[in-house]
Formats: structure tokens, sequence, C-alpha cells
């Protein structure tokens, strides 16, 4: 995984070894986002909605460590299914946090993707840092999901 950043926005590259379209199904689809966002002992999401259209919402929920429940919720900025996905990012655990945008941008090859994730618009470095730290640990979770055959 290769990860670029600054003061507002980090940047995740990874290649895996499957078609765009199950990475972007894993990532839009309400049955299977919560078969594989968390962990025990850390955080799990446990429901997703979707209206996967310009303009639709979509919302994470779930359960940290601590046993306290999260949100996260956005509007969808654009959709080009298998290759791109942009949305607002709004979390709950942070007061006063910044609304961010995540863009997903997913090249393929023969079957195997190239995933580039951008995650911009943090108003602290803290903020973004602890994000940074997130998204190595949601990449590794999706990609043992969508390779597991």
């Amino acid at each position: 995984m290769t990860t670029t950043a600054s003061d507002t926005t980090i940047v995740k590259e990874i290649t895996i070894n499957v078609p765009a379209e199950n990475i972007f199904a894993a990532i839009t689809d309400p049955k299977q986002l919560p078969q594989w966002w968390g962990e025990p002992g850390k955080y799990q999401v446990t429901a997703m909605e979707s209206d996967l259209r310009v303009g639709g919402r979509w919302k994470t929920t779930g359960t940290s460590a601590d046993g306290t429940t999260f949100a996260v919720e956005g509007v969808y900025r654009l959709v080009d299914r298998p290759r791109l996905l942009e949305m607002t990012w709004n979390y709950d655990w942070e007061q006063g946090a910044a609304e961010t945008v995540v863009r997903y941008e997913l090249t393929e090859t023969n079957g195997v993707t190239h995933l580039r994730v951008e995650h911009s618009g943090f108003g602290t470095k803290e903020s973004r840092d602890n994000h940074n730290d997130g998204w190595d640990q949601v990449l590794s979770w999706m990609t043992a999901y969508v390779t597991k055959g």
C-alpha cells in the first residue's frame, strides 16, 4: 500500500487481484459492507443504508470498542460504477468535525484492480492522522473480504 498525505488530505493506493466490480460492491452494498468493515475489540459497522445515485444519501452505524455507537453519513457526489465513487463523509465521534470527502478511483486491468482512495477536507492534523491509520485498517479488512473467494 502506498500512502501520501498533505495537511488536509490522505491518499491510499493498493492493487487487489479481483475485478473492480467486486470492490465497488463491497463498499456500496448494504449487505456486504457490514460483513467486513471492522473487527471485534476495535470497532464494527453493524448496518448500512445506501441510495446509490448522485445526490443519494448513505449512512453506516456501528459499535466502537467500548460499546458506544457511532454513525458516518453523507451524500453521493459522483457515481460511475465500477470506476468512480465520491461521497461526503460526516462522522459523529468528533465534536465540530469538518465535513470531508472520500473518493474511490478503481482501474481494472485483466481482473486486477488498482484502488486509489482520497480522503480530503480535514480541519485538523489530528483528525487527518486518525483517519490515516483508520484507512490502513479498513483497506486491509476490505482486501481480505474481496479476495476470500
